[in-house]
């Protein structure tokens, strides 16, 4: 299941092809740089600056967070740290969990979803967010739109 969401406008682009990297392309650089898998991505402001903060996990069971430079793809640093899962969240489901299901299928990745998204309804995701509550599993997509619109 896929969920759009509302955007905070401090966090959501002026444009679609405001960030030269999209959030797609900064997951790739972070499951690149950190050998995780991302399941979580969002775009945020930090000192002026465009970046994507991700959330991923390795195949250690280690929580990574990256965070990449929207403007030139910058790995601007990492973070890993023990699997602490409920500190953060408010799943049902651990972190590991989600990725078995993702492995073997019964998931869709972070990128399957944000892809379906784009397509569906024509814009650009800066946010990208998994979400277990009582056993319903989805994504929460954030869009921009060419009209500057958040979707």
């Amino acid at each position: 299941m896929m969920a759009v969401g509302t955007a905070n406008a401090g966090d959501a682009p002026n444009t679609m092809n405001q960030d030269a990297f999209s959030l797609l392309q900064a997951v790739e650089i972070a499951q690149n740089t950190t050998g995780g898998v991302a399941l979580e991505a969002d775009r945020d402001m930090e000192h002026g600056q465009a970046v994507y903060e991700i959330e991923l996990v390795g195949k250690d069971g280690m929580d990574i967070k990256a965070v990449i430079n929207a403007s030139n793809g910058e790995v601007i640093k990492t973070k890993s740290r023990r699997d602490h899962d409920g500190d953060d969240h408010d799943d049902d489901m651990t972190d590991a969990e989600w990725m078995s299901h993702i492995n073997n299928g019964t998931f869709m990745s972070l990128e399957q979803a944000v892809k379906q998204a784009e397509a569906e309804f024509g814009g650009k995701a800066y946010s990208a967010e998994h979400d277990d509550d009582h056993g319903r599993t989805s994504y929460e997509i954030k869009l921009v739109d060419a009209k500057r619109q958040t979707c």
